[in-house]
């Protein structure tokens, strides 16, 4: 990955964090552009986790505390922190169990805390004509096939991992693919017909349903 990749302060994502939202952890916080967008909007409490060891002179002085490591094992590090807020921004899709994760969190919420994330979909009228009308399923070093994305969502699977984790998901928005000339002609009926074509990407924003 290139250090831009690391860097995108993901405005999309900041504007579905809660304002109230005192203490935040940021889980593949990169090198902390999201932190900076939300410390920007609004002073707060700012936890990060980062797999990348480069990130760390990024995060300094601007995350409070710091974890460089998985998701998993920096949430298990932190595990005695709790939240207002816990992003998860292009993560849940690269871990073997997402869901474990999912629950995780949820655990390390204060009451009334949400967890927001950005989760590629994958019934995307562009990876839907690669692969039944051309037989491809071709992974690249970016986008909806990136060749280190393990599991994929659609809007349905995506509720039903929120639910999985005992969070309901109160406010879903999308990101839309800007398809090339020759796709956008035969992308047009079938988005038509079908909304979640033509996105590319849902933000997600959930808070825990109560414990039963």
């Amino acid at each position: 990955m290139t250090d831009a990749y690391y860097s995108q302060p993901r405005t999309d994502v900041a504007a579905l964090v809660p304002d109230n939202a005192a203490r935040v952890l940021d889980v593949g916080c990169g090198f902390g552009a999201l932190g900076r967008e939300l410390h920007a909007r609004k002073p707060r409490t700012l936890h990060g986790i980062e797999r990348n060891p480069a990130a760390a002179s990024h995060l300094q002085g601007l995350y409070q505390r710091y974890v460089i490591g998985d998701a998993e094992a920096g949430l298990d590090e932190l595990r005695a922190e709790r939240y207002g807020c816990i992003v998860f921004a292009d993560v849940l899709e690269h871990l073997v169990d997402p869901w474990a994760v999912l629950r995780k969190a949820r655990a390390m919420l204060l009451p009334g805390g949400a967890v927001v994330a950005s989760i590629p979909n994958v019934r995307n009228i562009a990876v839907l004509f690669n692969l039944v009308l051309r037989g491809r399923w071709r992974y690249e070093d970016s986008g909806l096939l990136d060749r280190t994305h393990l599991r994929f969502f659609t809007r349905a699977e995506i509720h039903e991992l929120y639910a999985s984790a005992g969070l309901a998901i109160e406010r879903i928005e999308v990101n839309r693919d800007r398809f090339r000339p020759a796709l956008r002609l035969v992308a047009a009926l079938p988005t038509l017909l079908v909304p979640d074509f033509s996105v590319c990407q849902f933000l997600v924003r959930g808070r825990a349903t109560p414990s039963t």
